[in-house]
């Protein structure tokens, strides 16, 4: 996929920074959105946009920068990849910050779902190919005691792909719409998890096993697959697992 325009969230680090690597090797332009730059991504097709998604009345600039970078230029397809998460507060509700819990839920849902708003009124009248994206976890359908924010916000992001999907569904110009679970990457997430007491996060033990046995997979290699997923196409709203035949 060539010429293509990608918006993709988190790119400092993890899957986001692997993703936007792969994407612009194989010739595509990118504006990545994180707090941070990586310095890896050097490319005269990248432009980050530093920008903390946790303020979401802001939301507005990043369609400003899409505008600038877009411009007159001919794409092929464009696609948002809804990557940005946080995975704190972890630990029983009851310890969990009110503050922190806003904050989770503005990067990891809302700021998500206005961008899809956004990007899909820009770009809804282009005949081209069109995408959304949403990174999201196994956590969308397994209850684990600890991360009870995590997993609800993940939740929320595949019942909103399945619901945009369908929204789409019957237009011959829409957007394809889409959930990924990458499976486990090492991350930094994963080292936050690993990281906690088994009294602060019941579920610390069980993911410093995974990591012990080898079970977490490179983000190098889950953005080659990301990238093939995102080049096919799916029922629409459809949850793709990585790996998945």
């Amino acid at each position: 996929m060539e010429n293509g325009f990608y918006l993709i969230t988190g790119t400092s680090r993890g899957i986001g920074e692997a993703m936007a690597r792969k994407v612009l090797e194989e010739g595509n332009t990118v504006l990545g959105v994180s707090r941070s730059q990586s310095e890896s991504l050097n490319s005269p097709k990248y432009t980050h946009l530093p920008f903390d998604l946790a303020e979401t009345s802001r939301l507005g600039q990043i369609l400003e920068k899409v505008d600038e970078i877009v411009g007159d230029q001919s794409f092929d397809f464009v696609c948002l990849v809804n990557n940005a998460a946080i995975v704190e507060p972890l630990g029983l509700i009851e310890e969990c910050a009110v503050s922190e819990i806003e904050s989770h839920l503005q990067v990891g849902l809302i700021a998500p779902m206005q961008l899809t708003s956004m990007f899909i009124r820009r770009f809804r009248d282009e005949k081209i190919r069109k995408k959304v994206a949403f990174i999201s976890s196994g956590a969308s359908f397994t209850a684990m005691p600890g991360s009870s924010i995590y997993c609800s916000s993940k939740a929320g992001l595949t019942m909103f792909a399945e619901c945009v999907g369908l929204e789409q569904e019957n237009n011959p110009d829409g957007f394809e719409v889409i959930s990924i679970d990458p499976g486990m990457v090492d991350t930094s997430m994963q080292q936050t998890t690993r990281s906690k007491t088994s009294t602060e996060f019941p579920m610390a033990d069980f993911f410093r096993q995974a990591f012990a046995d080898g079970r977490l997979q490179e983000p190098r290699e889950v953005a080659e697959e990301i990238y093939a997923i995102l080049g096919n196409t799916y029922e629409q709203g459809k949850f793709v697992s990585v790996g998945e035949d």
